[in-house]
């Protein structure tokens, strides 16, 4: 248990090291990206709707007229200290942007999630359990299929199909006039559920069925594969063969035993597969008009603005390396065998 218990810590330790040249680089990356595109950020975004002397005040109060070393450390330094820069068009903080904007996209990327990972499990294994007949072959393609379909068409479809033919569903938007629930922690399930107000929790569903399906569909094809995959393996494993022998039933060993083992990987891969539903996020988001920060990120990168562009893409990448380095340290909690590789 003492060895069990310092191996953890250990691992937790080098993981959280790693984290930050991790971030460097990608801060860095981000910084530069943006540094080479040509033309001038300010005349780029406002063109001729400003003064040259009113473009020369905003590229100073932006620090875009000093040394290209000294606008990287105040970038770095202003991420440290939580401050993501101001948009150019709105002349407003990103800070407060991402405030009122994140809330949406996380729990659109949230609920895509369970979509994705209870699809991907469901028909993966099944399709494990019944290998090489037609359920195995049409699971294998349904995986396939769904990764490769664009987010935007699968959005489409299903608001011609759903919302227009059926009239099911509503086609975009994040909840109907007048239907906000109170404001606790700005996910409106949630709120709605805290608060006890049932007519804004079905409200906000039926506008979040959508966007969050087609957005889970996608990122669920890879799980369907992942999970048949190390489903298959799992049944062959020794363990697996014994307790068959033991006279368990089927059922049992293949959800209590195979099942358990085989789902330990998709811990890991969510982490990964975070930054894919982010980055869908936002052609979802565009589909479907859900206020989210994916959204913003599309209107200021028609505006060109690309100061806001900035702050929210760096945003993006940390909450990416830490939902990935928590993924990480939970998979080393769940699987022991992570700890000493």
């Amino acid at each position: 248990m003492a060895r069990s218990s310092g191996s953890l810590r250990t691992y937790v330790l080098i993981r959280l090291v790693l984290a930050v040249p991790m971030v460097l680089i990608l801060l860095t990356a981000t910084f530069l990206l943006l540094r080479v595109a040509p033309g001038d950020p300010v005349l780029a975004t406002l063109g001729g709707r400003v003064s040259s002397e009113r473009a020369s005040e905003i590229r100073h109060s932006l620090g875009l007229d000093r040394p290209l070393y000294q606008q990287y450390f105040e970038y770095v330094g202003g991420v440290a200290r939580g401050d993501f820069g101001k948009a150019i068009t709105t002349d407003r903080p990103i800070v407060k942007t991402i405030g009122d904007r994140f809330p949406a996209t996380l729990e659109l990327t949230l609920a895509a999630m369970v979509v994705a990972v209870g699809v991907g499990i469901l028909v993966g294994a099944l399709a494990a359990r019944f290998r090489d007949t037609a359920f195995d072959v049409g699971g294998r393609l349904l995986g396939i299929v769904l990764y490769a379909a664009p987010i935007f068409w699968l959005g489409i479809m299903a608001q011609l199909l759903f919302s227009v033919k059926l009239g099911w569903l509503p086609t975009g938007g994040r909840t109907a006039a007048f239907s906000e629930p109170r404001s606790i922690t700005h996910l409106y399930t949630v709120d709605a559920l805290l608060t006890g107000d049932g007519h804004a929790f079905w409200t906000a569903i039926r506008y979040l069925v959508l966007p969050a399906t087609t957005l889970g569909l996608v990122i669920g094809g890879i799980f369907i594969r992942l999970v048949r995959v190390n489903m298959l393996q799992t049944l062959k494993a020794d363990y697996v063969e014994a307790a068959r022998a033991r006279g368990i039933s089927e059922r049992r060993v293949l959800f209590r035993h195979a099942f358990k083992n085989a789902t330990v990987p998709v811990i890991t891969i969510i982490g990964l597969q975070l930054a894919l539903l982010l980055s869908g996020a936002v052609l979802t988001e565009t589909t479907f008009t859900w206020p989210g920060l994916g959204l913003s990120l599309f209107q200021f990168l028609q505006n060109r603005d690309y100061a806001a562009v900035q702050g929210i893409v760096t945003f993006y990448a940390l909450f990416v390396v830490v939902a990935s380095v928590l993924i990480d340290l939970l998979s080393a909690w769940v699987d022991p065998r992570i700890r000493y590789d």
